[in-house]
């Protein structure tokens, strides 16, 4: 699939998600299954399993309105519709690129199919993501601020993990803010960072300050936006990932385990920091090896059934609904293209 001018490998992509995904799957299955767990599973109640549904359904209408209100924040009119799909699309291709890459050019590529100017629509995708980042990382922060030793049950690895995320963030906010005070200055340190790091090679170096302008641009952009705009998207992006969070009590609630709700909300939000910034398609395979880690406090003898019916709906649901809308919208255009011809 060609976006942008770039080709994207999806059958690749799509082979290497389900397979390791698959491999995951069956894994857990062969540690988690035995005479105990099904008669754990007896005491399954399916109620939960509709409520899982809703919030993840819940999940796609608010990431749909903070993409319409991200856009119209910037005087462009586009339908909840097209918000909505250009989103859901963005979690196929990203489940099937490496580091998630591709789902942000093709939901670019939606919006401005739908009627959206490209530097608008690259600049609301820009922000969504920068929200969802700061949001993401920066709850975390502040939730272990005043609660030290929530979330640190499973030793060790769980606090290298929260240092590295800590540190991570305090870096990119830094840079962040310094691209907004001092964009010259950021951009000096960066050409002279990288002209010492590639030993004076400069085609790598001028694709990173061709991005920079990209970035100054749409940055420039959104400072004419009201204000008000990025705060309410703000909020719904806060929603977004309590919606995310919370998902796995209710399914620990399925399971009919019981479980500090508190620390598995945290938990999760640092799991989803490391699921965002995972390099295999989708997260696959880190997710769920990082879950099995994270999670074995809570769902104890279940640990290996919850793993697999999250990543169904956290993942899997997302991924199914984002295929079928790229289908849909390969049809259209190969339709086109033949009525052209």
């Amino acid at each position: 699939m060609k976006i942008g001018g770039k080709e994207y490998r999806i059958k690749t992509g799509i082979i290497i998600f389900l397979a390791i995904s698959t491999i995951s799957a069956m894994i857990l299955f062969y540690r988690g299954f035995d005479s105990d767990t099904w008669q754990s599973l007896k005491q399954i109640k399916p109620i939960y399993g509709f409520l899982a549904a809703v919030t993840m359904l819940l999940y796609f209408v608010f990431n749909g309105l903070r993409f319409q209100i991200l856009i119209k924040g910037l005087d462009v009119d586009v339908k909840f519709w097209d918000s909505s799909r250009a989103f859901i699309a963005n979690l196929f291709l990203g489940a099937v690129t490496p580091f998630q890459t591709g789902g942000g050019p093709l939901q670019i590529y939606i919006l401005n199919k739908a009627g959206v100017p490209l530097a608008k629509a690259f600049s609301g995708c820009l922000m969504g993501a920068m929200l969802t980042i700061f949001s993401l990382v920066g709850s975390t922060i502040v939730i272990m601020a005043f609660n030290p030793n929530l979330g640190f049950n499973s030793g060790s690895i769980m606090k290298a993990v929260f240092s590295t995320v800590s540190i991570t963030f305090v870096i990119a906010l830094t840079l962040f803010v310094l691209s907004l005070v001092k964009m010259d200055l950021l951009k000096k340190i960066i050409a002279k960072s990288l002209n010492f790091i590639t030993r004076g090679k400069t085609s790598f170096t001028e694709k990173v300050m061709g991005g920079l302008d990209q970035y100054s641009e749409s940055m420039a952009i959104y400072r004419k936006a009201r204000k008000i705009t990025i705060l309410f998207a703000g909020l719904l992006t806060f929603g977004t990932i309590a919606l995310l969070c919370i998902e796995a009590s209710v399914i620990l609630a399925g399971l009919n385990v019981q479980h500090n709700v508190p620390e598995v909300f945290l938990t999760q939000f640092v799991l989803n920091f490391i699921v965002y910034f995972s390099p295999t398609p989708g997260g696959s395979g880190i997710a769920e090896l990082s879950s099995y880690h994270m999670m074995g406090d809570f769902a104890e003898d279940l640990l290996e059934i919850y793993i697999i019916a999250w990543r169904f709906f956290t993942n899997f649901l997302g991924v199914t609904l984002g295929g079928l809308i790229v289908l849909d919208l390969l049809r259209k255009e190969g339709k086109r293209k033949a009525v052209s011809n």
